[in-house]
């Protein structure tokens, strides 16, 4: 092997190691590697120019950045390298254009390489290049090998329902001895949220509500939830995170891989499927009835209309009365607090009536209907495709299926999503004290409750009245 130094120059060596994946955190590999790189400097006489370059559980194929790499490549640009010794070739390149790249530099440079574990490569030479890069294919290969058996595993796990990656929240993963496979098993306690999260929002309370209520309780997000505690960072609940847990296909038992629905998980769910897809309905719908909730402060903003124009009333303060003010062109404005109180008394005393559980029976079982349709469609697009797997049709007629099929499926699930607003009422009807139940609820929820229930219009008073009028405030029952 040459060098670009001279048989009377010092040869200055360097040590690069790396580690694709360090899963305790102690850097046991990379210090194996140094040590071996060490003895063999020592054994040739060779001088250590500076600390070593380490690249501690990054991956060499990936493309993902490399700083010892990027350092070492700097140091031979400024020409204060001669000999990079690494353990083997394959710690300091897999990637193809990474290894194309280094191999020119270190060519211009006149920088060879050493691996204590294989062949020493002179990079002056058309040899030692091609050496490096007939190497190097090898172990690229060897990681795009890896990979396709990887992501072939993964697959295997997806379609037999088993979970893969780190135990999410909501579960813990365990060893079961019976099956020599680990598995997921609930976690109460994140169960419990998960749950209390989805009641909630059929119940109308806003996402904003729910994440300040959970920081105000301390209880623990997923991001520090599968921490040690004494590694929690403390990161609070934000309002995407709530959206993300309450809405996974997981809670509702469901295998997802790349984006597509496969079947079943084998783990326990945290919500039935019926909740599950209520509560996604409910996110998903830009209209929702909370919606208006979310953001308004007052009882009847946004859901009354003017009984002149049929325009949105506001809040507003009218010769500092706080009042409800028609948006559109002012035709009306009424007191807010005597609207407020008699919308109240109206709902309370219905709520309090002993029919009043009428209101919890079912108003439209049609999604129910377009469910069961829709798992039947599936059900003759999942026949199909098995009757082509197994030469039973070809492939023009499984298309044909599949695309008379497809829309009656996305049209049924469509339907499916029908929002159930019944549990708006839970704890409401039958409670023994209905006005104390309907005082404790928050704003958003009372909200979504008057607008299930009643049709606000709010008219003129007559002129000069000094006394609140209630037949002003024109309440239908839907």
């Amino acid at each position: 092997m040459t060098t670009t130094a001279t048989a009377q120059d010092t040869v200055r060596a360097v040590v690069y190691a790396r580690i694709s994946l360090d899963r305790r955190g102690d850097e046991a590999g990379v210090d194996r590697q140094m040590d071996a790189a060490h003895h063999a400097i020592a054994n040739r006489g060779w001088v250590v120019a500076g600390e070593p370059y380490v690249d501690n559980d990054v991956s060499a194929f990936s493309g993902a950045t490399r700083p010892g790499y990027a350092r070492l490549m700097r140091d031979v640009t400024a020409g204060r390298v001669d000999v990079v010794v690494v353990f083997q070739t394959s710690r300091l390149w897999r990637n193809r254009r990474e290894r194309a790249e280094g191999i020119e530099l270190l060519r211009a440079h006149g920088v060879s390489v050493v691996a204590t574990k294989g062949p020493s490569l002179d990079m002056s030479s058309a040899y030692g290049r091609g050496m490096a890069g007939l190497l190097g294919e090898f172990d690229t290969m060897e990681s795009e090998v890896k990979g396709e058996r990887v992501m072939a595993a993964l697959q295997q796990n997806a379609q037999l329902g088993r979970s893969h990656g780190r135990a999410t929240y909501g579960w813990d993963r365990t060893y079961d001895a019976t099956t020599g496979r680990s598995r997921d098993v609930l976690n109460a306690a994140e169960a419990d949220v998960i749950r209390d999260i989805a009641d909630r929002i059929l119940r109308g309370d806003s996402i904003n509500a729910i994440t300040r209520e959970l920081n105000e309780r301390g209880v623990v997000s997923p991001a520090d939830a599968k921490r040690p505690a004494e590694k929690r960072r403390g990161t609070p609940w934000g309002k995407q995170m709530v959206r993300a847990v309450v809405t996974r296909d997981r809670n509702a038992g469901l295998r997802v891989h790349q984006g597509e629905v496969l079947g079943e998980g084998a783990w326990e769910p945290t919500l039935d499927r019926g909740t599950w897809e209520r509560v996604c309905a409910v996110l998903a719908d830009p209209v929702r009835r909370t919606s208006t909730g979310s953001a308004a402060k007052h009882l009847l903003s946004g859901i009354a209309v003017c009984d002149v124009c049929d325009g949105p009333m506001r809040a507003a303060t009218n010769r500092d009365v706080p009042s409800y003010k028609c948006a559109e062109k002012s035709h009306v404005t009424r007191n807010r607090r005597d609207a407020d109180a008699y919308v109240n008394a109206v709902v309370v005393a219905r709520l309090s009536q002993r029919d009043a559980v009428d209101l919890l029976a079912p108003r439209d079982l049609a999604h129910l209907e377009a469910a069961a349709e829709a798992r039947a469609l599936e059900q003759r697009l999942d026949t199909a495709a098995d009757d082509y797997a197994d030469g039973k049709i070809t492939a023009r007629q499984l298309e044909r299926i599949t695309a008379r099929l497809r829309p009656q499926v996305d049209d049924a699930l469509a339907r499916a999503r029908t929002v159930d607003d019944t549990p708006l009422l839970t704890g409401l009807v039958g409670a023994p004290d209905v006005a104390a139940a309907w005082e404790a609820l928050p704003l958003t929820r009372r909200r979504a409750v008057v607008d299930l229930l009643l049709t606000v219009r709010i008219g003129r008073a007559q002129q000069g009245a000094r006394v609140f009028d209630p037949a002003t405030v024109k309440l239908a029952w839907r």
